[in-house]
C-alpha cells in the first residue's frame, strides 16, 4: 500500500449556511483527452459551475500488443499511462484550472474560484495518484483524493467523501480492487492480477497479486468504516448543515450504475450498506459505462433512502460525453444528466 487516506480530524465545523454550490461530474474518459477538454469547458463555461469532479478511470485502459498476462506487459502499460498523465492530462488540467499568481491572488479572491476535485478508478494505476499530487501539490485549484479514501469539508458548506475502490473483478489491474464485505473467496477468473508499487530507488514497478492471497488488505467494508471517524459526525450541530456528496468510482449494489452487458449486479454490498447507515445527501459514481443505457437510458439516478444514487453512464468511445449536474442548495430541482458533444 503507498498512500494512506489523508487525516481529517472533524471538530467544530464552521459552516456557511446560505452557500449554494454547482457541480458537476463525469468518470470513466479512459485518456479521451478531447472529451476531457469539452467536459471542462462545457463545466465551467456554460454551467458555470464552482466544482468540478472527475470520477475515476482517466488515463488510458492500455490496448498494448503482447502477453497479457506478464509483468513485462503491465510495466510496459503503466509507463504509458504515467507518460499520458504527465504530459497530456496534467497540462489539460492547469489550462482550465491554473494555480493562483501570488501577484494577482489579493485580486482573485474577490473572483469566483473554480476547482477540480480528481479520483482515480480501478483501471488506473495507483502510482498515477502520486504523480499528479507532485504535479498540483502547489495548485490551490486542484485536489487529487487518495483512492483509499478521502474525507474533508470544502468552503464550509460540503462535506466530501472519496474512494477509488471497486469490489474485486476479472480485470487484471488490481491496485483499487478490494474484497467486499467479508474475506469471502473470489472466483477463480477474479484472482490473479498485478498491482503498482514503488521499487528500489523510488522507480515505478508492477508486481503479480493473488486476491486469495491476500490476507492483509482490509476489505471494502473495513476501508468505509476506517474513514467513518474522519466524518464530521452526525451528532454535530453543524452535520445537519452541510451538503454531503460522495464519489465512490464503483457502484452500490442493484443501483443504476451495476448492470453489465452480462445482465450482472457488480456493485459493492459494502457501499450500499454503508449508505444506507449514514445516508449522504447524493452519491456519485461510474464504473460500469452501460448500466444507465441498460436501465433504459431515460433514467441515471435511484435512491438508497433518502440518498441519491446518480451514475454517469459515460462511453469514453462515445462522440458524446456524459456527465451530471446540480445545485446544492436544491440537489432534487436542479440534478440533471447532459451531454457535451465531443470536437476534433
Amino acid at each position: 500500500m503507498m498512500d494512506k487516506p489523508e487525516e481529517f480530524i472533524p471538530g467544530r465545523v464552521p459552516v456557511d449556511e446560505n452557500a449554494n454550490k454547482k457541480l458537476s461530474f463525469t468518470s470513466d474518459v479512459h485518456g479521451n483527452t478531447r472529451m476531457l477538454r469539452d467536459f471542462f469547458s462545457y463545466s465551467l463555461n456554460e454551467l458555470n459551475c464552482d466544482y468540478v469532479i472527475l470520477g475515476g478511470d482517466l488515463g488510458p485502459r492500455g490496448e498494448g500488443i503482447g502477453d497479457k498476462e506478464t509483468v513485462e506487459y503491465h510495466y510496459g502499460e503503466m509507463m504509458k499511462q504515467k507518460r499520458w498523465f504527465e504530459e497530456q492530462f496534467c497540462d489539460l488540467v492547469e489550462t482550465f484550472f491554473p494555480a493562483s499568481s501570488i501577484e494577482n491572488k489579493k485580486e482573485e479572491t474577490k473572483k469566483k474560484k473554480q476547482k477540480l476535485f480528481l479520483v482515480l478508478g480501478n483501471s488506473d494505476w495507483q502510482i498515477n495518484e502520486c504523480v499528479l499530487k507532485r504535479r498540483f501539490h502547489t495548485n490551490d485549484s486542484v485536489k487529487v483524493c487518495s483512492g483509499l479514501g478521502d474525507v474533508f469539508v470544502e468552503d464550509e458548506c460540503i462535506e466530501f467523501f472519496f474512494t477509488a475502490i471497486v469490489s474485486v473483478s476479472n480485470h487484471r489491474k488490481k491496485d483499487f480492487e478490494r474484497k467486499d464485505v467479508d474475506a469471502e473467496n473470489v472466483p477463480e477468473k477474479n484472482q490473479n492480477g498485478f498491482v503498482s508499487r514503488f521499487g528500489n530507488e523510488k522507480k515505478f514497478e508492477v508486481d503479480r497479486y493473488l486476491v486469495n492471497d491476500a490476507c492483509t488488505r482490509p476489505t471494502f467494508a473495513e476501508t468505509l468504516a476506517n474513514l467513518q471517524p474522519k466524518m464530521v459526525p452526525a451528532s454535530a450541530s453543524s452535520s445537519p448543515l452541510l451538503t454531503k456528496v460522495w464519489v465512490n468510482h464503483g457502484p452500490p449494489f442493484d443501483t443504476i450504475g451495476d448492470l453489465t452487458h452480462q445482465n450482472e449486479r457488480v456493485g459493492s454490498k459494502a457501499l450500499r450498506s454503508f449508505i444506507a447507515e449514514h445516508q449522504p445527501d447524493i452519491t456519485l459514481h461510474g464504473h460500469i459505462h452501460e448500466s444507465v443505457l441498460l436501465h433504459g437510458g431515460k433514467t441515471f439516478n435511484c435512491q438508497i433512502g433518502n440518498t441519491i444514487v446518480a451514475s454517469s453512464g459515460n462511453d469514453f468511445m462515445s462522440d458524446v460525453c456524459h456527465g451530471i449536474f446540480f445545485e446544492t442548495k436544491d440537489i432534487q430541482r436542479t440534478l440533471m444528466r447532459f451531454e457535451v458533444k465531443v470536437g476534433k
